[in-house]
């Protein structure tokens, strides 16, 4: 798992952010808007003005109340807006970014489409394709997404930022190498953005280039020595390359900007390394305040536990992981080792063929439970066993099978 930073909305005129990735699903939103009598606009029906400026009033309302993050009321403005002037393309696009930020990805598509049917500013324009791309990929529409993003380049071919958005999209369809090619692009139109280069390192480390990925994670820092994802992203390199200390020296950077759970369980899975088993149950047990749900962190507290001999605590621990993830196919196998040593034999069977049935080729769980068979008198289950696992490629259970079925 690598990290990355994705999709910034920019819209013409005002300065709004959004980040797409705190945004993980679409949700219907049921608000009250204010009522008619509750602003106070000029009386058409007097003609001291007209719809068209009457249409502009309620935008720059909507603008206020957008600037007041009040978006309920910021659609009602908009929506009264286009009521009075439907060819107002503003009115559409600042609805649009209304509905974003309440979630609403698909009504905001639909006014992205209603504004680019009426003449924008070039700048308009490319930004209304871009952030409709934006909306689009939230929806997972990848497809539509991408040719908005390629609509933005087609009228502004220096926009990085769809540049950028595009290649998370291909990579997303798995187009790796279209995704190197538009994120390198992106680079080269903004190289002091650090958040490209970490991307790119994402797509190179995917790629199996992993020295090309270095100094990219590397670079990133250098331009931003905040950046955590591009010091977590870089530790997985160097952990992968088993270079622990420069791996433990980047978690702890992570962690020192943002200590969230998962950085937490990466450095404990580099000091259970480096055989600093204390280092690596304090991390886990981070993990674990951080997020409860966290089963891996269960898992691999479990195993420290196991590796200090106190199997009791280590089962709770795989079992709060199966809790958590009931197919978890490793769970099961540790605790089945762990009740094995604890001489539940009839339990550590049970475990070994639930890590079967979630993972049909576990060769090393057809050993445990083909030695485990063998001892609690089965043999012929056991032999069986020891086959299945040998078919899989186990070379002890060759070694047992030889021995003991022969």
């Amino acid at each position: 798992m690598y990290k990355r930073n994705i999709c910034i909305f920019i819209f013409p005129l005002l300065c709004w952010g959004f980040n797409a990735a705190s945004a993980t699903s679409v949700k219907m939103i049921y608000v009250s808007y204010p009522n008619d009598e509750e602003i106070s606009m000029p009386d058409s029906s007097k003609h001291t003005t007209n719809k068209m400026d009457s249409a502009r009033i309620y935008h720059a309302a909507g603008i206020v109340k957008n600037d007041l993050k009040d978006y309920p009321s910021a659609i009602f403005y908009f929506t009264k807006a286009i009521q009075l002037d439907s060819t107002l393309a503003l009115a559409f696009l600042s609805r649009a970014h209304a509905k974003n930020k309440l979630l609403d990805y698909r009504g905001a598509v639909k006014d992205y489409d209603q504004a680019l049917k009426f003449p924008l500013t070039w700048e308009e324009s490319y930004e209304a394709y871009f952030n409709k791309g934006l909306a689009q990929a939230l929806l997972k529409n990848l497809q539509s997404a991408m040719a908005d993003f390629s609509a933005a380049i087609k009228i502004n071919p220096d926009y990085a930022d769809a540049y950028y958005n595009r290649s998370i999209a291909k990579g997303k369809t798995g187009d790796l190498k279209g995704e190197l090619a538009d994120i390198s692009k992106a680079i080269a139109l903004k190289p002091t953005d650090s958040h490209s280069y970490n991307s790119r390192g994402i797509v190179r480390s995917m790629m199996g280039n992993y020295r090309e990925a270095l100094q990219d994670y590397t670079q990133a820092i250098q331009l931003d020595n905040k950046n955590s994802n591009a010091y977590f992203n870089r530790a997985i390199i160097y952990y992968e390359q088993n270079e622990y200390i420069s791996s433990l020296d980047d978690f702890t950077s992570a962690i020192q900007i943002k200590p969230d759970a998962d950085t937490y369980n990466r450095r404990g899975n580099v000091k259970f390394r480096l055989n600093n088993f204390r280092g690596a149950f304090e991390d886990y047990t981070q993990a674990l305040k951080k997020e409860p749900r966290h089963y891996l962190a269960y898992l691999n507290r479990g195993q420290v536990k196991f590796s200090l001999k106190d199997y009791k605590s280590a089962i709770d621990d795989f079992t709060m992981a199966i809790h958590l993830k009931d197919d978890f196919s490793i769970a099961y196998y540790n605790r089945g080792l762990a009740k094995g040593i604890l001489k539940d034999f009839k339990g550590e069977i049970e475990d070994y063929t639930k890590a079967i049935e979630f993972k049909p080729n576990y060769e090393d769980a057809y050993f445990k439970r083909g030695v485990a068979k063998y001892y609690t008198n089965d043999k012929q289950g056991g032999c069986a066993d020891l086959n299945a696992a040998v078919k899989q490629g186990s070379n002890p259970a060759y070694d047992y099978l030889v021995k003991h079925c022969r």
